[in-house]
């Protein structure tokens, strides 16, 4: 196939039609005519030997080729929007969206000062939060779901372009007028307590606690699972259990919770951004992922 005599808005036009599923809302998002639109398809499938997408009661379904070359289009037309860049960022006139992705934790001690500063900076730019993606991660960075993840490297692929933002280190927590406020917590009286944890996937009642304890001959007795620390928070925060969050977290409840270091060494984790290379070159993303480093470094 000569790549000369292949029109690069028909290509463009098959990256909105996957997004879109239907043939008016690509032909109002591309500013042409129905007909020019679904003219443009025959020509496309001609072109790729391939129908493409089939009709629906809901839409456009597309076929295996069409959904295998949606990630390549998307890099594509990333790559030319780079090369069409102007050379420097202008956050006060820049009107984009970026959409982020974070479990709630991070969404409270690091994306919402970041958002809040910000749009300080760059009034016109827009961001959508979406909760953590763990097992979709790729598919939905390739897909422009998501620009940027904030998470923990377990969760991240070796597909993805990642930066360390700050390493974060547990403490334990427990209600302000709990019998063990205010004295060094031995291990003894740690394991005697009831425990609490978040648990992101499947409602799994071990962590890092638990492996730490199991290198000791040790176990504890974990009786609470949740999936959101703000779940763990007011629990420990009303009750006699305790439970094991990260640092930062807790400096945001002092008047709440007292804190506690653990009679063990229980290992931290890193928290980092994530992005593909599909958003790597592009001005905004980039922006915005150096503000997250500045302000992740900041708050360390």
């Amino acid at each position: 196939m000569n790549i000369r005599k292949i029109d690069l808005n028909l290509l463009y036009a098959l990256l909105i039609l996957l997004e879109e599923r239907n043939v008016s809302r690509s032909a109002a998002r591309m500013h042409l005519t129905q007909p020019t639109v679904s003219n443009m398809l025959a020509k496309l499938r001609a072109l790729l030997h391939d129908p493409l997408f089939t009709r629906t009661r809901h839409g456009l379904l597309p076929t295996s080729r069409a959904l295998a070359l949606e990630p390549e289009l998307r890099q594509i037309f990333s790559s030319v929007d780079a090369i069409l860049a102007p050379g420097s960022f202008d956050p006060q006139t820049c009107d984009q969206t970026v959409i982020l992705s974070s479990n709630d934790y991070m969404q409270y001690t690091l994306l919402a000062p970041a958002l809040l500063e910000m749009r300080g900076k760059a009034p016109l730019l827009k961001f959508a939060v979406r909760q953590a993606e763990i097992a979709d991660i790729v598919p939905m960075m390739e897909k422009g779901a998501i620009d940027i993840a904030v998470t923990i490297p377990e969760f991240s692929d070796a597909r993805l372009r990642s930066q360390l933002l700050y390493t974060e280190r547990y403490v334990v927590a427990m209600r302000r007028d709990h019998p063990l406020s205010g004295k060094k917590l031995a291990m003894k009286a740690f394991l005697a307590m009831e425990h609490a944890i978040v648990s992101p996937t499947a409602g799994q009642f071990r962590g890092p606690t638990d492996d730490a304890l199991k290198q000791l001959g040790l176990s504890r007795r974990v009786s609470l699972s949740v999936s959101s620390f703000f779940t763990l928070i007011e629990v420990v925060a009303t009750s006699d259990y305790i439970a094991l969050i990260p640092e930062r977290l807790s400096t945001q409840f002092l008047d709440r919770l007292s804190i506690a270091e653990p009679p063990l060494q229980v290992a931290g984790f890193e928290v980092i951004s994530v992005w593909s290379n599909t958003t790597h070159l592009d001005p905004t993303r980039q922006w915005v992922r150096a503000e997250l480093l500045r302000v992740a470094g900041r708050r360390r």
